[in-house]
């Protein structure tokens, strides 16, 4: 690869990658309004790949048992993922690329989410790290490798799918529909590093039952809002008796400070501060590594919850952990390229889930997470991604491509 050509078709092409990330943002794309998003971006790839087709969310997909976050009466109406194809030349190996959509609805105290502002090299939004810069990043990937008229070695698929964030319906339908490649690369904010292990995640919601009555008369109550904070506190004896295991069997978390965090969001009970609630609803994830899938974690959790007046459900993200050895030529390849572009890129540990696992556990391929962006800053009220950044993750991307498939002049 030719850097100087490709420094030249990066700076013939920042304009465009600006407009078009300032043109993402303006997508209010969270769940349930990701059509227009996907129809939008076809008309922005398919001059630039030999098939460029929406792929349509059957409703029928709710069926699935790996299905995510079921709503009550949710259609999906025209929602669709993204699907472009470069043709290779079958002397390469094959790549599958992702990323997602939609994103979570604003956060608090964010001014204009869905208005970019561009100050200081930065792209401000919602979505602007998670995951439309990643959007950006690969249309930058695709048009210069067709503005450089180049043809890969082996076939490039790249997937723009919904329902990321509420756990991957989108590339569930990519699971059943089948995809074969030697590998892939899911796009997220890793602050240009290669995340090669990827926690799962696991969301629960327990309905505790309790005694209503006044608080005159303790004997004959039971706070089920108590009853609830006894069963936090089971549920972190879960958390410390595996995290131990976890650090045994997993080398690269051995000094992080807290690898497998449970976070408890919400928690609703009662109408009156005197009087004991008959009901609460607590909600939360438990964050978990190899060598544990969900169901070990499932099953810990409803033994944590027996002793108690309660039940636990597992009705929204439920998702494995993503694992490949760091000496895999997939890790070793991403991270040459981007040494190759000056970044001082190593293998990392992501400390939150995504659709990689899709990959490595479902379809068998092994995947790596890579991006410009931070993920602190991501579903924060400051989202931001630094342009140049975004340029870096491109230009990795590409050298990733010749030096993993090749790539020749058509």
């Amino acid at each position: 690869m030719n850097k100087q050509d490709l420094s030249g078709i990066f700076e013939k092409n920042a304009a465009g990658t600006v407009e078009l990330l300032t043109r993402l943002i303006e997508f209010p794309s969270t769940r349930g309004q990701e059509q227009a998003i996907s129809r939008f971006l076809k008309t922005k790839l398919e001059a630039f790949a030999d098939e460029t087709k929406l792929v349509a969310i059957p409703d029928s997909l709710v069926t699935d048992p790996d299905y995510c976050f079921r709503l009550e009466n949710f259609r999906y109406e025209g929602t669709a993922n993204l699907r472009c194809r470069l043709k290779g030349t079958g002397a390469g190996k094959s790549m599958a690329f992702n990323t997602h959509l939609d994103v979570v609805p604003p956060a608090p105290g964010q001014k204009h989410p869905f208005a970019a502002e561009i100050k200081e090299g930065k792209i401000w939004g919602r979505g602007a790290c998670d995951a439309k810069g990643q959007i950006a990043t690969l249309w930058l990937v695709l048009k210069s490798i067709h503005d450089l008229k180049l043809t890969p070695g082996g076939d490039m698929t790249f997937d723009f799918v919904v329902e990321e964030e509420c756990g991957g319906n989108g590339s569930l339908k990519i699971v059943r529909d089948g995809l074969r490649a030697e590998g892939a690369v899911v796009l997220e904010p890793t602050d240009l590093h290669v995340a090669h292990l990827v926690r799962g995640a696991v969301w629960f919601e327990v309905q505790t039952q309790g005694i209503a009555g006044h608080s005159g008369s303790p004997d004959s109550t039971i706070s089920a809002l108590k009853e609830s904070v006894k069963i936090m506190e089971a549920i972190e004896r879960v958390r410390e008796e595996l995290l131990p295991v976890s650090r045994k069997a997993t080398k690269k978390i051995a000094g992080h400070p807290n690898p497998m965090p449970c976070t408890f969001g919400m928690l609703h009970s009662g109408n009156w501060p005197a009087a004991a609630p008959s009901e609460a609803v607590l909600k939360g994830v438990f964050g978990f590594l190899p060598p544990f899938k969900r169901g070990d974690i499932q099953e810990k959790l409803r033994r944590a919850v027996a002793p108690f007046r309660a039940e636990i459900k597992f009705n929204m993200l439920n998702s494995d952990p993503s694992y490949i050895p760091e000496q895999h030529p997939l890790v070793q390849t991403l991270m040459e390229a981007a040494h190759d572009v000056g970044i001082p890129c190593r293998p990392e540990f992501m400390n939150a889930s995504c659709d990689s696992w899709r990959y490595t556990e479902q379809l068998g391929i092994p995947a790596v997470v890579f991006g410009g962006g931070t993920i602190t800053s991501a579903h924060s009220a400051d989202e931001s991604i630094v342009f140049e950044d975004l340029q870096k993750a491109a230009a990795s991307l590409i050298i990733f491509i010749e030096k993993w498939s090749g790539l020749h002049h058509a």
